[in-house]
């Protein structure tokens, strides 16, 4: 990083940094030039409609520094370091992108924790298996929503099926099971499962052929209780 742009960083840019790295768009973004071009192509607005976009667009840019920031807290460093290690790879980059666009529309503060969590590990392991799971995490994150994340829990105490499996022991856990533990899962509850088998973060434990899904059961993936613990990480995030 140049010294101009450490200054950038070091005077409180941070949130039009990352900002930029997500869109692709340039750091300085306005000014005489920009007012016209806005001004020439959109349309015409109320001054409550224009307060709405304005708000909107601070808390994005607002959200999009706190990424870096707490990428920053994780590794206990400062954020001119994340954004050097960032710059020098473009796999790292590239899930830098897609963690900055999707914490700017998340309200729940602790996704947006355990996304910058998931890329703080990519930035602190240069290894490339390290980079594509925390991307499988990082997608996994995203779409997860309070519910999804509660069935997660309660499948975390389930065995999952081993590669020899023992009939003495019970693996998994059937939906109805679940929904007994968490009776505000159950209107929705197969959509969820549906979701959580998509992200690779459930998978069948069923020990045995059956073409039953009521006495199918389930359990965490190896990436679901990896993502589990990032969402559970109970560290102060950044300022």
């Amino acid at each position: 990083m140049t010294s101009k742009s450490r200054r950038i960083v070091e005077k409180g840019a941070v949130d039009a940094i990352a900002a930029a790295i997500a869109t692709g768009a340039g750091v300085a973004v306005g000014g005489p030039v920009g007012g016209i071009t806005g001004a020439a192509s959109a349309p015409v607005l109320s001054s409550a409609a224009e307060a709405l976009i304005e708000h909107v667009q601070r808390r994005r840019l607002r959200r999009s520094g706190e990424v870096l920031r707490n990428v920053a807290h994780v590794l206990g460093t400062d954020e001119s370091s994340v954004v050097d290690r960032l710059v020098s790879d473009d796999g790292l980059l590239e899930l830098a992108s897609r963690v900055i666009l999707a914490a700017q529309d998340i309200s729940l503060e602790r996704k947006r924790y355990a996304l910058a969590r998931a890329l703080a590990a990519a930035v602190a392991d240069e290894r490339p298996a390290t980079l594509d799971i925390s991307g499988l995490i990082a997608t996994a994150i995203t779409g997860l929503d309070a519910p999804h994340i509660r069935m997660m829990a309660i499948l975390e105490g389930a065995v999952p099926i081993s590669a020899q499996p023992d009939d003495s022991i019970r693996y998994g856990m059937r939906l109805s099971e679940i929904t007994q533990q968490d009776s505000g899962l159950t209107e929705g509850a197969y959509a969820i499962l549906r979701k959580l088998i998509y992200l690779g973060v459930v998978e069948d434990a069923t020990n045995g052929m059956t073409y039953l899904d009521s006495s199918r059961t389930y359990a965490l993936s190896d990436l679901g209780r990896k993502v589990l613990e990032t969402l559970r990480d109970d560290s102060t995030a950044g300022s």
